[in-house]
């Protein structure tokens, strides 16, 4: 079992130090500082998923991934969904465009996925009712799966999850990361007057796809060879490594709370 004086585990303390505090305020600030936070971080995103899948892309793959991922985030965050999507669309099809002159790849599909993830945060932020409260809703629920998972499968271990995708991924995180997860979105959604009959499934939900997208993204890092989408948080790696499980978590909160309203009050 490592020590919790593993320089790793430090790394990733001390990048969530400096990344936290900034990330809760510009959440706080909403409105353009927030969607420009985000759409940089997509392009950081999409950058990393190119050269990830992609070794020998030619820079127009870049700058079209880049250019699909923040406009998508850009739009949704201060004009419509709808002109997001369309946009994210016309990227992705062009990014399609672009790699079927060298074959397929899975890049294309990353474009979508990044700009998708991303604009869905930029777009929830953005909801004036009650928007600050449903991103700090989600963000509890993920960090605190993301965080547990982490530490329980480090620390205790146990049987391995799926091996032949990511060799650290244990059972006992995986469960471990559901509850805290799980317990996370209920107090937070207590705390906002959520009743906990609609919360706690949301949480729950929200939670396996956090815990999903990490194990997700191992799969993809492990099929393009590469250990970290990059180097540019320490202790993390890249971008992607940072927000793999928010990814699909913020895609399964949207569905999720349109197929089951939580009931939120008017700010």
């Amino acid at each position: 079992m490592p020590a919790p004086r593993d320089p790793v585990f430090r790394r990733r303390v001390l990048s969530a130090l400096i990344l936290g505090p900034l990330a809760v305020v510009l959440l706080y600030v909403g409105d353009l500082a927030f969607t420009a936070w985000v759409a940089a971080f997509a392009a950081a995103m999409a950058w990393e998923w190119i050269h990830m899948s992609d070794r020998d892309a030619p820079p127009v793959a870049y700058a079209i991934a880049c250019a699909t991922a923040s406009g998508t985030v850009l739009l949704a965050g201060q004009t419509s969904v709808l002109d997001a999507l369309a946009w994210g669309a016309a990227g992705t099809l062009a990014s399609g465009i672009e790699r079927w002159r060298r074959g397929w790849s899975s890049e294309v599909l990353g474009v979508l996925y990044v700009a998708l993830s991303a604009a869905l945060l930029a777009a929830m932020r953005a909801e004036p009712d009650h928007g600050l409260k449903a991103v700090i809703l989600l963000f509890a629920v993920v960090w605190a799966a993301d965080s547990l998972a982490y530490l329980v499968g480090t620390w205790i271990g146990g049987p391995k999850l799926l091996p032949q995708a990511s060799p650290k991924k244990t059972w006992s995180g995986f469960l471990a990361g559901i509850l805290a997860g799980a317990a996370a979105g209920l107090a937070a959604g207590m705390l906002f007057g959520l009743e906990p009959v609609r919360v706690l499934p949301f949480a729950v939900l929200v939670a396996l796809a956090s815990v999903g997208g990490d194990l997700a993204m191992s799969v993809f890092k492990r099929s393009f060879g590469v250990k970290d989408s990059g180097t540019l948080i320490p202790g993390h790696g890249g971008v992607l490594d940072r927000v793999d499980a928010l990814m699909l978590a913020v895609i399964a909160a949207v569905l999720s709370a349109r197929l089951w309203p939580l009931g939120w009050a008017a700010s």
